[in-house]
């Protein structure tokens, strides 16, 4: 696996209560007919099971972080993600663990763990799977 900077995401203009919900994603400086949520593109990765990439909203207050796996041909294989409405999950830390797995830490401590996967059948065995390792509200403690 590794970080990539080949990607980034259509700014937007005037009010921000009147941007689309979606962005054009950017490869290499040219459009793509990839659209993903929100505003701002956090990390990218590219890796054996193809472009991993994440991103938000760029809205501290009501902040929702999706991540999206991608294939070679920029379309999307699988997407998640975590977040709710008016509470913040500020993604601070991403930390790889190996080629299919990073965890990942929110602002109010929460930490999760993402997985790769080699194949998946949507919405029943997708390819990204989260599971919650630490939750904020139990004090810290790990979740089983």
């Amino acid at each position: 696996m590794s970080a990539v900077s080949r990607f980034s995401l259509q700014t937007h203009s005037g009010p921000y209560e009147k941007w689309p919900l979606k962005s054009r994603l950017i490869c290499d400086g040219q459009l793509t007919g990839t659209q993903l949520a929100g505003y701002s593109l956090l990390y990218q990765f590219e890796t054996p099971a193809g472009y991993f990439l994440i991103h938000d909203w760029a809205c501290p207050f009501e902040e929702m972080t999706h991540f999206t796996l991608l294939d070679r041909k920029l379309r999307v294989l699988s997407s998640r993600a975590l977040g709710a409405p008016y509470l913040s999950w500020l993604l601070t830390d991403l930390r790889e663990i190996d080629e299919t797995c990073f965890e990942a830490t929110f602002g109010d401590g929460d930490k999760w763990r993402i997985t790769l996967r080699s194949w998946g059948i949507r919405y029943l065995y997708p390819r990204i799977a989260l599971r919650r390792l630490q939750s904020a509200d139990s004090g810290g403690a790990v979740c089983k």
